[in-house]
């Protein structure tokens, strides 16, 4: 290997072929620093820009969401909420239990009794606002029923006219209308001065607006009251009547409504109270009720009124549909049970002639083996402990009272009652407002 030393040919081109490569080397890296000095600056410009752009975008929807704010509030403040006919009924109630409240000696002052109070009273003394603010661009009139029930409770029924757009409908004349009266097949009849339902498969259900307990509408009777039945039997079954009967000597039951335990078992059932620990009876009510439903609340109850319920006595042979046996004997109740001649009525089968004709079981809607076997309110004339009920092959036989059978309540609705939706159907009912 040739050695080089300093001062030698070789070494001093070496190292001058040194110098030029490191020559190069630097003039490349001085023309790439500008390249390098450009790219950076358009990189950080376009940094800044898109920062810029996304400020604005973040100001603008500041902007528009403080716009929306402020719109919206000016709208409440000048706006008009638009109501509904059944939120304007609700207001209108309210006004009126208001006014009334206020303005205690214009109740009505006796049971029974009805007072009335328009929607201009109403606004005019600052306890709503004007319909016309209420319901835009139509001409509306309103009115409030007051009704005593009894002492201290009392019923109100708003009532809205809006022309053809709306108006507030009774369930009686929903039922009377004659667009529902038929002549033959199901439907609703006109007997007696009554509209009654008959038939088996008829558009009957109804249910309290804050319940689902099914009823079933029995028939409007001649003063406008509707008549209901529980479209299910009760959870338990109860004797009729227990005492001793002295004709029998034994303890088969007195078929007399107004003193049976059956009286005392429905005003149990109505009140909806089993009793307490506290109670003397309390262990005997206890297990007879339990597990019975709770049929009606505080303001159902404020629909209903006290009515006689037939309950005088009939023959199996009786043939007579117009209630002149059962409602020889009446007796006032809110809760009370079905008489002989409605069970008849609601068949449509010509061959159900007599109070115990098994075709009365046919076409009739009251009438099913699985919601048979419960009590009816008469008893029969020629037994004294003999008292009426729907039998287990559903159509009405007579058994001793002190047997157990089944209950199905009924009750009678005022006559100012309100629809507010359904059809009647067993899953679209009529629902009462």
């Amino acid at each position: 290997m040739n050695n080089m030393n300093p001062g030698d040919n070789h070494y001093d081109d070496f190292i001058e072929e040194k110098e030029e490569q490191e020559d190069v080397a630097n003039a490349q890296i001085e023309e790439l620093e500008p390249i390098e000095d450009e790219q950076n600056n358009r990189n950080k410009e376009s940094k800044e820009q898109y920062r810029a752009k996304m400020v604005k975008l973040f100001g603008l929807v500041i902007v528009v969401f403080i716009v929306v704010i402020l719109f919206g509030f000016i709208f409440s403040l000048f706006g008009k909420k638009k109501y509904d006919y059944l939120e304007v009924e609700n207001i209108m109630r309210d006004a009126a239990i208001s006014y009334f409240k206020d303005n205690t000696k214009s109740l009505p002052k006796f049971e029974k009794n009805a007072v009335e109070i328009h929607d201009d009273v109403l606004s005019d003394e600052g306890y709503m606002k004007k319909l016309s603010d209420l319901i835009k661009g139509e001409n509306c009139s309103g009115k409030v029923v007051v009704k005593k029930i009894k002492s201290k409770e009392y019923s109100y029924t708003a009532y809205l006219d809006c022309g053809s757009g709306y108006k507030t409908r009774e369930l009686y004349k929903e039922i009377v209308d004659k667009k529902n009266i038929v002549t033959s097949g199901y439907g609703v009849y006109e007997i007696n001065n009554e509209y009654v339902y008959r038939g088996k498969n008829v558009k009957n259900f109804v249910r309290f607006k804050d319940s689902k307990i099914l009823w079933r509408i029995v028939k409007v009777t001649s003063n406008n009251e509707i008549a209901l039945v529980q479209a299910f039997r009760s959870n338990n079954s109860y004797a009729w009547d227990t005492r001793y009967n002295s004709v029998f000597e034994n303890n088969s039951g007195i078929n007399v409504f107004d003193k049976s335990e059956m009286s005392n078992v429905l005003r149990i059932i109505y009140k909806g109270y089993f009793g307490n620990e506290d109670d003397k009876d309390y262990y005997d009510v206890y297990f007879a009720y339990d597990g019975e439903k709770k049929l009606l609340t505080k303001n159902d109850k404020t629909k209903l009124v006290k009515y006689n319920v037939c309950v005088g006595p009939r023959s199996n042979a009786d043939t007579s549909r117009d209630g002149s046996s059962e409602c020889s004997v009446t007796s006032s109740t809110y809760f009370g049970l079905l008489p002989v001649y409605d069970f008849l009525n609601a068949s449509i089968d010509p061959a159900c002639t007599t109070t115990i004709s098994p075709e009365c079981q046919n076409y009739n809607y009251l009438s099913s083996e699985d919601d048979a076997n419960y009590w009816l309110a008469n008893g029969n004339v020629e037994l004294s402990n003999k008292v009426y009920n729907v039998t287990g092959e559903a159509y009405v036989g007579s058994r001793e009272a002190s047997s157990t059978s089944y209950i199905k309540g009924v009750i009678h609705l005022n006559d100012m009652v309100m629809i507010e939706s359904g059809k009647g159907t067993l899953n679209d009912p009529f629902v009462i407002r």
